[in-house]
């Protein structure tokens, strides 16, 4: 890929990029395909007031991310009175990312965990960690966002599936910690501590959750949660 937004943007190179320039190419990456004009790249750039020269700055961003993508397949095309970066689905990490996810859909078992695992280890940070996220693309790092946690309950659910219950506790409890509020993997917790034998850590896991729960929202735990907190109970 040559194209990196899911982390610190950059190019495949790893050449210098100054910090306008990796502002631009973030936006380019996550509206891959689409024509984008010139005032648009400059509402992108300069929220509050363009400069007088907004539209110079912006060719010579857009030439010095041309030097940088000579050879590569992603390329930025002049379009009528825009631009559009014009790449394929594994010219850009976010785009490949989305391939996979949805690759996995199409498969099951370890062949469907394999394209997760692909895909989750394509992130290096936060969508375009290091600079301000446009706002005209901020909706699209947001679905990002989304869709990398779904991808990751949709792994988790797989490798439980599979049997792999002790190996992902450890990581569960790290993400409850980083998503308290994505009950969805509370209850792969509860699941895979139930299955393993943690019965003393249902019950404790899950009267943490009733609290969040409580406190965050205002309502009770799922069902299959509260099933899996009263099985404990009774053992």
């Amino acid at each position: 890929m040559a194209i990196l937004v899911l982390g610190p943007p950059m190019v495949r190179s790893r050449r210098p990029v100054r910090r306008m320039a990796r502002i631009l190419l973030g936006v380019f990456a996550l509206r891959p395909n689409r024509p984008l004009t010139v005032e648009w790249l400059i509402d992108s750039l300069w929220p509050a007031k363009a400069p007088a020269s907004a539209a110079a700055n912006v060719r010579s961003h857009i030439a010095e991310l041309r030097r940088l993508l000579a050879g590569d397949r992603p390329a930025i095309e002049t379009l009528g009175d825009g631009y559009m970066l014009v790449t394929p689905p594994d010219g850009v990490d976010a785009l490949w990312f989305r391939h996979l996810v949805t690759e996995s859909r199409r498969l099951s078992g370890p062949e469907a965990a394999d394209s997760l695992t692909q895909a989750a280890a394509l992130w290096r940070g936060e969508v375009l960690e290091g600079v301000p996220i446009p706002a005209p693309v901020q909706a699209e790092a947001v679905v990002l966002d989304d869709l990398r946690i779904c991808a990751i309950e949709e792994l988790v659910d797989i490798r439980l599936a599979l049997g792999h219950e002790q190996d992902l506790i450890p990581l569960l409890k790290g993400l409850v910690v980083e998503h308290p509020l994505r009950e969805r993997l509370w209850h792969q917790l509860l699941l895979a501590l139930w299955a393993t034998g943690r019965r003393s850590e249902v019950i404790d896991t899950y009267r943490k959750l009733v609290s969040l729960l409580d406190r965050e929202l205002g309502v009770r735990p799922a069902e299959a949660s509260t099933r899996l907190n009263e099985m404990a109970r009774r053992r």
